[in-house]
């Protein structure tokens, strides 16, 4: 990064006139350093105090290296930001280590929040804190019966314009390599294709998804 920060220096400095090219040298106090370490073929310099440069225009060939350089820059970060996540695709599988359950999910970028299928929900009160008491389904059908926490609950409305109360609780979910503990809200999946479904509080920050694949990590 230091040498590409280097050559862009040089490029920048380089599209500039000589006069305003020695000023801006001068200007950084560069103390210590000599003019031809930075610039190759330039004559030794050494100075202790910024003087003024003399304003004059800057060329039109500075402005199209400042154009290609920021160019070239937001390509980098770009690139940057997709190497450090991870490609999925519509559908993937999760698992939820604590409960020893593996489901195969449908990851919904619209949705706020990671949904779990859920039946049979009673609160249940434990040590002055209030508990749900719910069962799930494993990607077997086999029942499984689970006691969490509420950390809080939601009021969401459906197409049609009904309004149901969710319970919100937290979880370890596993996607890939990447683990984390987030807010699912309860909900009767019964009559969907999916018995769980990411949201963007799964994804958020490390996935990229791809809606034309499936099973992007594996089967």
């Amino acid at each position: 990064m230091a040498y590409k920060l280097l050559v862009i220096s040089y490029i920048l400095i380089g599209s500039l006139g000589d006069k305003v090219k020695d000023g801006l040298l001068k200007s950084f106090k560069i103390s210590g350093l000599a003019y031809g370490t930075l610039l190759p073929g330039g004559p030794p310099m050494h100075y202790d105090e910024p003087i003024k440069i003399e304003k004059r225009r800057c060329p039109l060939k500075f402005f199209i290296s400042l154009f290609f350089i920021m160019c070239f820059l937001q390509g980098e970060a770009q690139a940057q930001l997709l190497k450090d996540k991870i490609l999925i695709g519509r559908v993937e599988w999760v698992e939820m280590p604590d409960l020893k359950i593996k489901h195969k999910a449908r990851i919904d970028t619209g949705a706020k929040t990671t949904s779990l299928h859920a039946v049979n929900i009673e609160e249940v009160e434990q040590r002055g804190e209030l508990f749900v008491k719910f069962q799930t389904v494993d990607n077997e059908g086999k029942t499984v019966e689970v006691v969490r926490k509420v950390d809080a609950t939601q009021k969401v409305s459906n197409t049609a314009g009904h309004v149901s109360k969710r319970y919100v609780i937290k979880e370890k979910i596993k996607i890939g390599p990447v683990e984390r503990e987030i807010l699912i809200n309860l909900n009767n999946r019964t009559n969907m294709d999916y018995k769980f479904l990411v949201g963007r509080n799964l994804l958020l920050g490390r996935f990229i998804v791809d809606v034309a694949r499936s099973h992007v990590l594996g089967d």
